[in-house]
């Protein structure tokens, strides 16, 4: 994925359904579960049937943390696949800066090197929203993700961006993934209804 893909969304439902879609993507390390870390990154509600949006999913991602149960947080940094980011303790307070090489190349690290209640929370952006979050990283301890170029797709009756999926009211536990390796705008259908499920479909890709 070497830029920002369009991805359009279309209402397909068979009756009046009028579900909420969200979008999240996966941390790719062994321990992230999806219903248990999964983060709403979109969330796309009221589009009627045959009515439509769109959004970008951008290449370029950010990473930040924040502490104190989020009540204060770190500057964003662009991030690069591959590099390690530490928050720290300078002259000026806690902060946040690159600081090396990844345990792996194809990996980013959060490492926190302060002694804080509770710990740090380390987060990826994507266009200014959060989309992947790892809470109570500890004093010495780190925090990794692994990106690959995936969408997942899931319908909730109560959700909102930013929000876990676990504190959300999900109207199915399985999600549609999309695979976006190579791909520069693409287009995802809802189809079905309540009754017998509801599906989704990649209508078209380039």
């Amino acid at each position: 994925m070497s830029k920002n893909i369009k991805i359009t969304y279309i209402n397909k439902l068979m009756n009046n359904d009028l579900p909420t879609i969200f979008v999240f993507t996966k941390n790719e390390t062994p321990t992230f579960d999806a219903l248990k870390d999964g983060v709403a990154w979109r969330v796309i509600p009221d589009i009627g049937r045959a009515s439509s949006s769109s959004f970008i999913f951008p290449i370029n991602t950010s990473v930040g943390a924040t502490w104190q149960n989020g009540q204060n947080k770190t500057q964003q940094l662009t991030s690069v696949i591959g590099n390690c980011y530490t928050v720290s303790k300078d002259q000026t307070g806690i902060v946040l800066a690159a600081n090396g090489t990844a345990s792996d190349t194809k990996s980013i690290d959060v490492n926190n090197d302060v002694n804080v209640p509770n710990g740090i929370s380390a987060q990826l952006y994507k266009d200014g929203k959060l989309m992947m979050e790892k809470k109570i990283v500890g004093f010495g301890q780190k925090a990794t993700f692994v990106l690959k170029p995936k969408l997942y797709w899931g319908v909730a009756s109560e959700i909102e961006e930013s929000q876990l999926l676990n504190s959300a009211v999900l109207s199915t536990n399985s999600f549609f993934e999309q695979d976006l390796e190579g791909v520069t705008k693409a287009t995802v259908s809802c189809n079905g209804n309540a009754e017998d499920g509801y599906k989704f479909i990649v209508e078209s890709q380039e």
